[in-house]
């Protein structure tokens, strides 16, 4: 039975890598300068989000399972404060997610073109610039 929670688990925790196999649309171009760097950034933390959230759901998962296997009151215990964690970190990252989504929708920032697309400001005359 052991085997089987540990192997649902896992699969779990690394389903999320599976779905980010078809999220490689967005493209960076060449490398060495702070448009390059900002897209990079910005892949790595689309990557990341997803992750975290599976954690928090398997960690929600594990404290239900622990609570309804606990025999005794302070494993029951333990089993319901996972799962208030887990649903507070779900929680947290939903609505951190939510809220980066409303102001790139209200700021007009677009994630689906390049990067080398976004305007960064220069000083006109600085040399080796083009403005």
């Amino acid at each position: 039975m052991k085997k089987k929670i540990i192997g649902l688990v896992s699969f779990s925790a690394l389903a999320p890598l599976f779905a980010l196999a078809q999220q490689s649309n967005i493209t960076c171009g060449l490398g060495g300068n702070i448009q390059f760097m900002i897209c990079k950034v910005g892949q790595i933390i689309s990557s990341i989000i997803p992750i975290l959230i599976a954690l928090g759901v398997v960690y929600f998962i594990w404290g239900v399972i622990s609570y309804a296997i606990g025999k005794d009151e302070e494993a029951k215990k333990e089993g319901r404060s996972r799962i208030i964690n887990g649903l507070i970190a779900l929680l947290v990252i939903v609505s951190i997610w939510g809220l980066v989504g409303i102001l790139q929708s209200t700021f007009g920032i677009s994630q689906s073109g390049s990067a080398t697309s976004i305007d960064i400001p220069c000083i006109p005359g600085t040399p080796g610039v083009t403005c």
